[in-house]
């Protein structure tokens, strides 16, 4: 059995794009339902359900569950309410089956005290069915693997990048199952900031050369498993690409914003 079409979401005007993309969809994609969000609440990230009739999305102090036609289904406050503006990025994951809401906390960075929690809502009623209190503080990424042993680990040295003007961003995924996009960046001489996207061989560790995509900051490139990816078109609605790694071109310059501090179009 084919798995279902996949929906991503982009805020644009203010309002929460639904796209659905398909097997065979390739190109600019056009939204297939649009929601709007309470007045005065900014999106901060946002997921749809897979018949496109509801929306959950977040702000910095709260999760909230609208239907498309904007009523509003539950809401659920941070407590205690945090006026720090940045740093901190609640995240929103509906489950496979859409029957529960995982929300990304990082209560730590928000000032609220203690470290960052998972909190598991059921999705028709808002009702809290487990927390888990998280052993990171702020962002980041990390695995626990089946048997507990660590694979491989490629400092950015591996990529021909001194450590002391270079990182790994947070962004890159996985573009098929078995190949894995590393984003590292830095800022050069000039003080202007680069990146460049690289493919790995997560089965080796194995480094496949640059992944060359027009992009205009490290975030813009999304992949989405089975070879394929997106980027932002003009207009701003995604675009999906699919095809071959290009030769190997100059860093592109970044736009000098923080995935933390950068504000929604």
């Amino acid at each position: 059995m084919l798995p279902p079409p996949k929906v991503i979401t982009r805020l644009r005007g203010g309002r929460i794009h639904a796209y659905v993309v398909g097997a065979d969809v390739y190109g600019t994609l056009e939204p297939a339902a649009i929601f709007q969000p309470r007045d005065g609440e900014e999106v901060v990230a946002s997921v749809v359900r897979q018949d496109l009739e509801r929306v959950v999305y977040t702000t910095l102090n709260g999760v909230v569950c609208l239907t498309r036609a904007g009523d509003l289904m539950w809401a659920s406050d941070f407590e205690p309410h945090s006026d720090v503006r940045h740093g901190h990025r609640p995240g929103c994951a509906l489950s496979q089956d859409d029957r529960t809401v995982w929300v990304y906390r990082p209560d730590a960075m928000a000032g609220r005290g203690g470290g960052d929690r998972w909190v598991v809502h059921d999705a028709d009623s808002g009702v809290v069915v487990v927390r888990r209190e998280l052993e990171t503080v702020g962002h980041g990424a990390f695995h626990d693997h089946p048997d507990g042993n660590v694979l491989f680990t490629l400092p950015v040295e591996a990529f021909g990048y001194d450590p002391e003007e270079s990182f790994a961003e947070w962004s890159g995924g996985y573009l098929t199952e078995d190949t894995a996009i590393v984003t590292p960046g830095g800022e050069g001489q000039d003080e202007e900031e680069w990146f460049r996207h690289h493919l790995v061989d997560v089965r080796t560790g194995t480094l496949g050369g640059e992944f060359t995509v027009e992009a205009s900051n490290p975030y813009e490139l999304v992949p989405l498993g089975g070879g394929s990816w997106l980027t932002s078109g003009p207009g701003g609605d995604p675009v999906r690409w699919s095809s071959a790694p290009q030769p190997t071109a100059p860093p592109h310059p970044a736009v000098p914003t923080s995935p933390y501090e950068r504000r929604q179009p």
